[in-house]
């Protein structure tokens, strides 16, 4: 089975004692992180319906780029050398099967940036996830759509920051900053107010695994 060497400063990083990454795990991680994104911005479309339509519409097309890169990358799986593809297209459950929590809706200002500012730190791990994955990436197939996802990521970031800076009566501190008229994103994850709610119970996630 194809398998990759890993420098063993990798094996502190994914916190496992192989030093091999297999092909077949690399590409059902990826797609796992996609999934799980589109699930994410599936849910949060239907919870901002009763709070903005806008918003709501673009969480959906977040969910749909997550969709367009899990087929992307089912593509160029194609041309690996791989027995059988561990990838598969995302299910779109039927909404009366979700189970709707109370406070499932969104009615106000507050709630809608903690939900914006828990969606702007996934948005950041993510592209940090992909960063290291492509950092010790050693299959030059995979090298152009880990580079589109990190650049896709960015935009995301970009785009949800835009979006919670929008809303009315809410002062949230930003993660990036104005250089010479440039738009420059920390490289630290988003802040966000102490205190919120979205925060509490949340450990430092320095030094997790590219998938962790």
């Amino acid at each position: 089975m194809p398998w990759i060497e890993v420098p063993q400063e990798v094996n502190r990083i994914v916190n496992t004692p192989s030093v091999t990454i297999l092909i077949e795990d690399i590409l059902a991680r990826a797609s796992a992180h996609e999934h799980q994104a589109y699930q994410r911005y599936r849910w949060l479309s239907l919870r901002f319906l009763t709070y903005h339509i806008g918003t709501s519409k673009l969480m959906q097309a977040l969910a749909s780029e997550s969709q367009q890169r899990i087929q992307s990358l089912i593509e160029v799986s194609a041309s690996l050398p791989i027995e059988q593809s561990p990838l598969r297209k995302p299910a779109r459950r039927p909404v009366q099967e979700l189970q709707v929590q109370p406070h499932f809706f969104i009615f106000d200002d507050e709630v809608a940036a903690e939900e914006l500012s828990r969606a702007l730190l996934e948005e950041w791990r993510s592209r940090r996830f992909y960063e290291r994955l492509q950092a010790y990436n050693a299959i030059p197939d995979l090298d152009a759509w880990l580079n589109d996802c990190i650049g896709q990521r960015r935009a995301q970031f970009q785009i949800l920051q835009e979006a919670r800076d929008q809303l009315p009566g809410v002062a949230l501190p930003t993660p990036a900053s104005s250089h010479g008229g440039r738009t420059i994103t920390s490289s630290a994850p988003p802040r966000w107010r102490e205190g919120s709610p979205a925060n509490r119970g949340r450990g430092d996630h320095r030094g997790q695994a590219p998938w962790g």
